[in-house]
């Protein structure tokens, strides 16, 4: 009898100090968040604890928190912020220069610029949006047949080859759009040239209706600047659950500018 009481009190004991287990672990993960803000430093922490080298990688990690996400979340922002508009701080029909809107938008405090590795930076925002800003560096081949006789009798010099990227996401993990351009520059310390390589966008899932008068190309200012670029009109618009149909058109564009000393800006500093 005595043995029987015995290995029942240690039964019980364990029993009780023992973790919930799988019941704890389904609870934990089955947990939704509803705040924007907590989502927000849960991106940030996870993109710098995992540190994405690909963009699978990225997908993964940014998935690995907006499943978390309460599916009302938006729909109560837009009610309870009677917002208009999908980006935010913008107005409609606003030329939206992306890397000055970021800028401007920090320096205010209504974004916030987390820099995740050299090319990769998370920008969160007053809203359910959050901008990835995706740059690259590479060496451009050196094709003598790239320069013309004037670039050749002045010596120009060419950068490394750079692209920069903004893709737009909420936190449904719903993409409204990505614009990139990549391109290098030509120069020699008196003046610089844009070399374009590409300029494109992509889409985001049932959000953008139409692209129009999408332009890329390249721009001189005087001798010392430089850009390559590409920009276009943006009409989209979105449905949450009901909440009316957010629309706007913004003339998005993205670019990349040098100086005569082959100095190239990508994300907000000179590289």
């Amino acid at each position: 009898m005595k043995k029987f009481l015995i290995l029942f009190s240690v039964f019980f004991l364990t029993a009780a100090l023992a973790p919930a287990g799988n019941s704890a672990d389904a609870l934990a993960v089955n947990k939704k968040v509803n705040s924007i803000d907590e989502l927000q430093r849960e991106l940030v922490s996870t993109l710098k604890l995992t540190n994405p080298q690909s963009e699978d990688q990225l997908e993964q990690a940014i998935e690995s928190v907006t499943r978390n996400a309460d599916d009302s979340l938006l729909a109560d922002y837009y009610n309870t912020t009677q917002s208009k508009t999908i980006l935010p701080n913008t107005a409609d029909n606003a030329d939206l220069n992306l890397d000055e809107y970021v800028d401007d938008n920090s320096a205010l405090g209504e974004f916030q610029r987390h820099e995740i590795n050299n090319d990769l930076t998370i920008i969160t925002t007053n809203s359910p949006v959050f901008f990835i800003h995706q740059t690259t560096v590479e060496d451009t081949p050196g094709d003598e047949g790239d320069f013309d006789t004037a670039a050749k009798k002045k010596k120009y010099k060419n950068t490394k080859t750079y692209s920069s990227s903004y893709t737009a996401k909420n936190f449904l993990n719903m993409k409204l759009f990505t614009v990139k351009a990549k391109g290098y520059f030509q120069y020699n310390g008196s003046d610089v040239k844009a070399k374009l390589n590409d300029a494109w966008y992509n889409k985001g899932f049932l959000s953008i209706w139409q692209v129009s008068n999408w332009k890329k190309g390249t721009y001189k200012k005087g001798k010392n600047y430089a850009e390559l670029y590409g920009r276009g009109n943006f009409h989209f618009g979105l449905e949450i659950q009901g909440y009316g149909l957010v629309v706007q058109d913004q003339y998005i564009k993205v670019f990349l500018t040098a100086n005569k000393k082959g100095s190239v800006w990508r994300k907000y500093s000179v590289k």
